[in-house]
């Protein structure tokens, strides 16, 4: 067995997902996962951390603390699972996203900053850690995002001959795009998802997320605040392209509220706008896939999914990740336990024609406990 650990929070920051993975060269098998709340003072604090101004004081002690959260998914897994700790090969950590700022154009300086204290978190769960999976991306000119493309291709590749995309929402939704036959993957940020949803919602009803959708669903479709939504420049931009909370966060919103619409109006315009800008971005495709396979936490919202299946293009189907195999809330936490498997094996785990990277790499760096 090669046994991985893989952690990830994503941009909407709601919790600590752990997933242990057995890693082949040729498969990922599931074996446990266990997911760890970010408790409200904390989420609140890790929110405010995403601005340029962020202290180097306050972002080591909020850097500690988040790594304690990251070691208590770990540690309550290994239980979970009942697994040796010395059977594990290392931890994967993404670490929470503060700030993507990917090269706009060639020869510009790009980064991305993940909250991590891996050598502290090594030193809690007594395991080695691997981390800081977009520098070398960054370094080579790449987007450093998204990475999940790497690992759709790797898992997806044999379910289909014709072309096929999934699509992960998360807080960011990205989209992969597969085609076996002809040896194409491609993949790229489509725009917002659960970020928006979810911070709208907690501002206007105090909750963490829309449960399937309900609050969006009592609202009524504002035409002229989607159309200006749309309009940003980041939806017309062609690929490679990733984004994050530094821009699609409740300011920018509000820059396009000029009347004063009901809050379940917004939301119920918000959850269109992922459906459309999802499903706009085939337009950067090579040709329609024949079905999008939806995974993250938005493939729970029903509602959404019921807007997407509207909004695909006829002969287009809808499926989720769990019809093969994998269940949708644990494939980004999987992704990242391969890519320590990757790091680990000195595999590149990139795409060039996903980032715009100058060449394949291997991700990541280590520190032993």
């Amino acid at each position: 067995m090669s046994l991985y650990i893989g952690l990830m929070s994503g941009t909407s920051m709601d919790a600590v997902d752990a997933v242990l993975c057995d890693i082949k060269p040729d498969r990922v098998q599931f074996i446990d996962a266990h997911a760890v709340s970010i408790p409200n003072e904390l989420k609140q604090r890790l929110e405010n951390a995403c601005r340029p101004d962020l202290s180097v004081t306050d972002y080591q002690y909020l850097a500690r603390e988040y790594a304690a959260l990251c070691a208590d998914a770990t540690l309550q897994l290994i239980e979970k699972a009942k697994v040796e700790k010395q059977a594990i090969s290392a931890v994967a950590s993404h670490g929470q996203t503060l700030w993507h700022a990917p090269p706009k154009h060639s020869g510009q300086i790009g980064y991305s900053i993940q909250l991590n204290d891996a050598d502290w978190l090594s030193v809690q769960v007594g395991l080695p850690v691997i981390f800081d999976f977009r520098a070398r991306d960054l370094a080579l000119g790449g987007q450093g995002a998204p990475l999940v493309p790497a690992f759709h291709q790797f898992i997806f590749t044999n379910t289909h001959r014709a072309p096929i995309a999934i699509l992960n929402l998360g807080g960011i939704a990205n989209i992969s795009y597969l085609d076996t036959q002809k040896g194409i993957a491609l993949g790229f940020d489509t725009g917002p998802a659960n970020t928006l949803l979810d911070q709208w919602i907690e501002r206007h009803q105090g909750k963490r997320f829309d449960q399937q959708g309900r609050w969006a669903q009592q609202g009524t479709l504002q035409v002229k605040l989607l159309e200006a939504l749309l309009n940003d420049p980041f939806f017309q931009n062609s690929p490679p392209k990733s984004s994050g909370r530094e821009h699609f966060n409740l300011a920018w919103l509000e820059r396009f509220i000029d009347e004063p619409y009901r809050p379940q109006d917004v939301q119920r315009t918000l959850l269109e706008l992922t459906a459309k800008s999802a499903v706009d971005s085939f337009q950067w495709l090579p040709e329609s896939p024949t079905q999008l396979i939806v995974c993250g936490g938005g493939a729970f919202n029903s509602f959404l999914l019921e807007r997407i299946a509207q909004c695909l293009p006829d002969k287009v189907t809808l499926a989720d990740s769990a019809q093969y195999g994998v269940a949708p809330q644990h494939v980004e936490a999987m992704a990242f336990a391969w890519l320590g498997w990757c790091f680990d094996n000195n595999k590149p785990a990139n795409l060039p024609a996903v980032t715009g990277a100058s060449r394949l790499a291997t991700l990541g760096k280590r520190v032993n406990a």
